[in-house]
């Protein structure tokens, strides 16, 4: 189950079933271009929002049959809502809305109209027809909100203001119209506080749905001029997602999210070019959420606490316990045991010991977990009692942290666990953590500063992929001193290979009558060329596990 109610979801709840929208262009134009369609708002382009599938049929006729195949043959569809899309739905007269409204829902039994407009464009004639077409199917305004800050729409030369938008909203509900409710994230100016006062003003506004979109820079807009003679910020695939989970977090879990990002034909879009697919993006932002514990609604809402599942666990060999992994269908340390593990391979491997008697230690822990690498760690730096011990932790799960405090046996364990759960950082003598529920490629992007020593806990290694690739090593030595050491959990050749080609020398390490294995790399000045297996390689750090996987199996062929 999603961790935040989506369109489908709510349409089922409605329907019993998903509705498919079937977009239409009726060309009725916008108020805010000129005859010739220069003008209109800087972000738009000039055939509008028309969708791809329908971009060449001639007529509304033909638009609607080509939708109707294409959800047929693609998604199975059985039952449709006709969404009037592109430009400005309701900019024409009472009479010819009419006409177009009716002659289309005569041509499929519609369950539902969609009709997107803008705040000014709703007359009073057109809210009582569209309120008499609401007795015979469900007519839902989707509504061209975009921001609710006035500077921003001016800006944009959206040609309303934030007012009209509350004020439309209002109308359209007093009419018994539900409303949804366009709003992009990225515009030139605004930061977070900015989306997150646009989003509280339309839930206090009953809207119904949110559609978000972030904001791209289309060929031949005004918007794309501005931004070739002075380009400005616009957002990565991890900046909107974590931005968009926060916003998330402040809509009641009954407002359905319509939308979560913008879709524009490559050929048009000119930035920001992202390179995550827009299935794996709707992933990461549920696994992301799950994991992090948070769900739509969550800080506005009161909720009983979800009980805290624990995942089947064993005691191994040195008195640690670990989880068994139904994802990665495997255990999350060796046989041998984590205090093992982490004492021989990690600690041992790093000269731990060695480094904090002679100075402040600054350690970068990539797949925190269990927390075990870095509990011994801390262990060593109360025992030397000289230098301090700084730990960088990044764990993208961090509901793993209060599952495992329920099953590990020490006390210190235990505290650094809770008190992690619960918060950021976590201090001893000689030694602080600060952790990071983050997905470790983009984590590992905002880091500042350098590590003496990286523990790298790649778990299953084809499952983790994004973990080990070429490109993402090639990150980590960014973040590592000249002097400094990197030790993995892994083996692998395609790893070891990897950090090769990276620009490491490394040192494979096996424990004799022992299942630990790992390797001991450190930072050469330039990188090695050699002919290698087949390295895993993520070049934009943004792929799927999967993809990267599949990919990696291509280049056996």
């Amino acid at each position: 189950m999603l961790p935040y109610l989506s369109h489908k979801e709510a349409m089922k709840r409605r329907y019993g079933e998903a509705l498919f929208s079937i977009p239409v262009n009726l060309d009725f134009g916008c108020p805010n271009r000129e005859r010739d369609g220069s003008g209109g708002c800087t972000f738009c382009p000039e055939h509008g929002a028309r969708a791809a599938q329908i971009a060449d049929a001639q007529s509304v006729e033909e638009q609607i049959e080509k939708a109707i195949l294409f959800a047929k043959k693609r998604y199975n569809a059985t039952s449709f809502a006709l969404y009037i899309q592109a430009y400005t739905g309701t900019f024409t007269s009472l009479l010819k809305q009419k006409e177009a409204y009716e002659n289309l829902l005569k041509l499929h039994p519609f369950r539902a109209l969609h009709v997107g407009t803008r705040p000014d464009c709703l007359s009073e004639a057109t809210l009582e027809y569209l309120a008499t077409l609401n007795t015979q199917l469900d007519v839902v305004v989707e509504l061209g909100v975009q921001s609710l800050h006035d500077v921003s729409l001016k800006r944009i030369n959206r040609g309303h203001s934030a007012e009209a938008s509350l004020e439309a909203i209002r109308r359209l509900h007093v009419k018994g119209l539900k409303v949804y409710a366009h709003l992009i994230i990225g515009f030139p100016d605004e930061n977070f506080l900015m989306w997150e006062a646009s989003v509280r003003g339309l839930v206090e506004a009953g809207i119904d749905g949110i559609k978000f979109h972030h904001l791209h820079i289309i060929s031949g807009t005004q918007l794309a001029c501005e931004y070739e003679a002075e380009p400005f910020k616009v957002l990565s695939e991890y900046e909107y997602a974590e931005a968009l989970m926060a916003l998330l977090r402040i809509i009641p879990s009954h407002i359905p999210i319509i939308r979560l990002a913008t879709d524009t034909p490559q050929k048009e879009l000119i930035a920001p070019l992202w390179q995550m697919e827009k299935g794996h993006f709707g992933e990461y932002i549920a696994q992301s959420m799950r994991y992090s514990g948070i769900r739509q609604g969550d800080l506005v809402e009161t909720h009983p606490e979800a009980e805290n599942e624990i995942p089947h666990f064993v005691h191994l060999n040195d008195g640690s316990t670990t989880f068994y992994s139904t994802c990665y269908k495997d255990y999350y340390h060796p046989k041998a045991g984590a205090y093992t593990q982490a004492r021989t391979l990690f600690n041992a491997g790093s000269c731990l010991q060695e480094r904090l008697e002679k100075s402040d230690v600054a350690l970068l822990d990539i797949g925190f977990g269990m927390g075990y690498n870095t509990l011994e760690a801390i262990k060593i730096a109360q025992k030397c009692s000289i230098f301090s011990l700084h730990v960088k932790a990044m764990e993208q799960d961090r509901m793993l942290l209060r599952q495992s405090s329920k099953v590990v046996g020490e006390a210190l364990h235990v505290k650094m666990l809770e008190t992690l759960f619960a918060g950021k950082t976590y201090e001893e003598a000689y030694a602080t953590i600060e952790f990071q529920n983050v997905e470790a490629r983009y984590g590992v992007q905002t880091l500042d500063g350098l590590f003496d020593i990286i523990f790298h806990d790649p778990f299953v290694e084809h499952n983790n992929a994004s973990l080990v690739s070429v490109e993402f090593l090639r990150l980590l030595k960014t973040h590592l001193k000249p002097t400094g050491i990197l030790v993995a959990s892994t083996s692998y050749q395609a790893v070891h290979d990897a950090l090769i080609l990276a620009g490491f020398e490394v040192e494979i390490v096996a424990h004799e009558g022992s299942d630990i294995k790992g390797v001991i790399a450190k930072p050469l000045e330039g990188s090695t060329s050699l002919h290698v297996s087949h390295p895993y390689h993520d070049p934009y750090l943004v792929w799927s596990d999967k993809k990267i996987e599949s990919e990696h199996q291509i280049s056996y062929m």
